[in-house]
This record gives C-alpha cells, sequence and structure tokens, in this order.
C-alpha cells in the first residue's frame, strides 16, 4: 500500500470518532446489544498488513497509555507484551441523546497477533440518575439492553433501546480508535 493512501486511511480513522462523536444521536441499529455466554460483548478483528505482533501491539499500548493511563480514578491500562495482551477499563458519561446521559463502566480485551489484532468490550455497567440529583444507581448491560432492549428488567428506565442503541455507536467508536492506532505498526 503506498504511503498516501496510508495516510488517508489514517486520518479518515482518527477523524471518524470526532465526526461521530459530534452527530450526538443516531438512530437505531438492527443488533445494539450481541451477547456472548449470556453477557453484552462487542467483538471486533482487524487485520493490519505486514505488521508484526509486537509492533501491533505497541501502537496500541501507546495509544491505550495516552488515552487511558491518566487518570487512575476513571480508567486503567495494563499491558503484557510477551502475551501481547491490553486490558483496559473505564468510565465515561455518556450521552444517551440531547439531553439525557449516564455513565457507563465497560472493560476492554485487546489481543495483539501478526498481522492482526482482536478487540472485546464487555462487562459494561451503567451507572443512572434520570433526576439529576446525584444519586446514582448501577445497572449491568444485560439488565438493560438485553436483546436489543427487550430484556429490560429495570423499571426506572423507560427507554432502553436508547442505553442500545447509545452503547452500540460508543463502543463502534472506541473500535475505530483502537483501528487508528494499530494502523500506525502498518505505516512503520
Amino acid at each position: 500500500m503506498n504511503r498516501l493512501l496510508k495516510q488517508l486511511i489514517l486520518c479518515a480513522g482518527l477523524c471518524l470518532p470526532l465526526w461521530a462523536l459530534a452527530q450526538g444521536h443516531k438512530g437505531k441499529v438492527e443488533e445494539c446489544a450481541p451477547m456472548k455466554e449470556g453477557k453484552v460483548c462487542y467483538t471486533d478483528e482487524e487485520e493490519i498488513e505486514n505488521a508484526s505482533r509486537l509492533e501491533i501491539f505497541n501502537a496500541i499500548d501507546a495509544w491505550a497509555k495516552e488515552n487511558y493511563g491518566k487518570d487512575v480514578f476513571l480508567s486503567n491500562v495494563h499491558s503484557n507484551k510477551r502475551k501481547g495482551t491490553i486490558f483496559i477499563s473505564s468510565k465515561v458519561e455518556l450521552l444517551l441523546n440531547d439531553t439525557d446521559k449516564t455513565l457507563i463502566k465497560y472493560k476492554m480485551n485487546i489481543t495483539c497477533h501478526d498481522n492482526r489484532y482482536t478487540v472485546e468490550a464487555t462487562d459494561i455497567v451503567y451507572q443512572y440518575d434520570p433526576l439529576n440529583d446525584k444519586k446514582y444507581k448501577t445497572y449491568k448491560a444485560e439488565e438493560v439492553i438485553a436483546r436489543n432492549g427487550k430484556g429490560n428488567t429495570v423499571e426506572l428506565i423507560k427507554d432502553p433501546r436508547l442505553f442500545c442503541d447509545a452503547t452500540f455507536f460508543f463502543i463502534e467508536n472506541l473500535f475505530a480508535d483502537v483501528y487508528g492506532a494499530a494502523v500506525e505498526a502498518e505505516s512503520e
């Protein structure tokens, strides 16, 4: 792949999440809450041509430490160079629509291989305060968004599909960020 094309892909990968975040509520998707062994679990696997496991690991690890390693009260990064694994846990504000928001906690596992990596986002938990009185209640994603929101068991949450769609787009943006970091290994 020529250098210009790699730079264009990198630029698109880095700019896409910023553009997507600026869009606010984006609508609905058909499968917003994929399940694995009874838990909400988002997965992705990407191919990175001509990049070793170590190159991919170093690129994603640097991105993870820069973006998640600054405030231990909000996020953590644990990486194992020998195994090629990176584990991220984080807590951020998730905008549900123009007026509603929640805190979302999640864990992301990244495993690097020669010419590819896999990523999994799971253990998703919402801390929700619908009255904005700083009295957050904690709910597992499986209680709110299972079966695309049809499995909602939390009476307080009136629109579980809103949580489901917002979570899906948030995770898609995270995966785009990981990909943007990984293509750095390809360009080296």
